[in-house]
Parts: structure tokens; C-alpha cells; sequence
């Protein structure tokens, strides 16, 4: 076996990545000057810029569509092939936590840097989120698990404090199933549409 250098081992690297589609403008392979961890955070955060931005972009989209017809445009683009690296689960995510940082719900330097977290937080009830603030789980560092584990603990039925009237219950129980539909529905437009796109 022939030992390299470390120069080589990335000019080697580099070689083997050349067939690949160039990547996005400002983006850069290169280690050139940095640690890999340097390297690694940086492209990192420049994802979590990218998911807002993908985010505003489909809100701004969805806008200048007529008024509930945007699953159905959007559905059809995937379909088609036109967003090949979208689904529409992934969509709602984008547009979740882009919707929160234009409301102000969670200001730009709160917002999780992993972006689970960012999409976990932003999509909390505003009472959650008081609490979650409450608890300091509203900042960059926040980790996925800590605000699903944070949700479960809320949601849990268990955890409630006063005896709640019939209706009460009915209307939070209706709330958590329009909630799962929801989820249910873009889950199965991305499914459907990727059938469909395979033929």
C-alpha cells in the first residue's frame, strides 16, 4: 500500500468529485485554510440559511397562487419532476419555520441550528412555546430530542393538572387529529407523487 500525504489524500478527493454537478454559488469543497470542523460547521449553518430561504421562497409562492390551490400546484410540480429534491412534508417544514421567523414567533438568533429542532420549535402551540421559553429550549443550541421529549411531556394527557369538561377533551382531542390529517395528507401527496413520478 502507498502512503499519501494529506494534500494528496484531498487532490485525490477532489479528483473523484469532478463528474459531480458544481455546487451551489458561495459553497466551497475546499478545507483550505480551515479544520474540518470549521469546515463542517460553516456548511452546516450555510444548510440551516438555505432551509429558511428555501422556506420564504415557497411562502412567497404560495401567495401568488390562487387561494387553496397552492397543495395541488406544488403536488403537481413534484409530480412532474420539476422539484426533484422536494417533497411535500419537506415543503411544509420549510414553510413552517419560515412563517414563524417572518411573524416573529422566534426571532433569527433564537432559532435551533439543527434543523429538526428548528422545524420542532416553530411548530409548537403558542402556549408550548411560552413554556419552552419558560424552560430556555427557545436557543440556537437546542437539540431535537430535548424539544420532542419537551412535547411529549406537555401532550401527555397524564401530566394535566384539572379535571377537564367532556367538551373540552372532545375539542383538544379534534385539534390533535386535524393535526395528524394534516400531517397524514402532505405525507401521502409526497408519496403520490413520487408513485407517480416512477411510472
Amino acid at each position: 500500500m502507498k502512503l499519501v500525504r494529506k494534500g494528496q489524500l484531498l487532490d485525490r478527493r477532489a479528483e473523484t468529485i469532478a463528474g459531480r454537478p458544481a455546487l451551489p454559488a458561495g459553497a466551497t469543497k475546499s478545507l483550505a485554510g480551515e479544520s474540518f470542523e470549521d469546515s463542517i460547521n460553516r456548511l452546516l449553518e450555510e444548510s440551516r440559511e438555505r432551509f429558511v430561504l428555501v422556506g420564504d421562497l415557497l411562502l412567497d409562492w404560495k401567495e401568488s397562487v390562487p387561494h387553496g390551490q397552492f397543495i395541488k400546484v406544488l403536488a403537481e410540480r413534484i409530480e412532474a419532476g420539476a422539484l426533484r429534491h422536494l417533497s411535500y412534508q419537506s415543503a411544509n417544514r420549510y414553510m413552517t419555520v419560515a412563517a414563524a421567523l417572518r411573524q416573529g414567533v422566534v426571532a433569527p438568533d433564537e432559532l435551533p441550528k439543527e434543523s429538526e429542532a428548528a422545524y420542532l420549535l416553530t411548530s409548537l402551540k403558542p402556549d408550548e412555546l411560552e413554556a419552552a421559553k419558560q424552560e430556555g429550549l427557545v436557543r440556537p443550541t437546542v437539540k431535537k430530542a430535548e424539544l420532542a421529549q419537551f412535547r411529549k411531556r406537555l401532550r401527555s394527557p397524564a401530566l394535566s393538572s384539572e379535571p377537564k369538561d367532556r367538551k373540552t377533551v372532545l375539542e383538544e382531542r379534534r385539534a390533535e387529529l386535524r393535526e395528524k390529517l394534516k400531517s397524514i395528507k402532505a405525507e401521502l401527496a409526497g408519496v403520490e407523487a413520487e408513485l407517480k413520478a416512477l411510472g
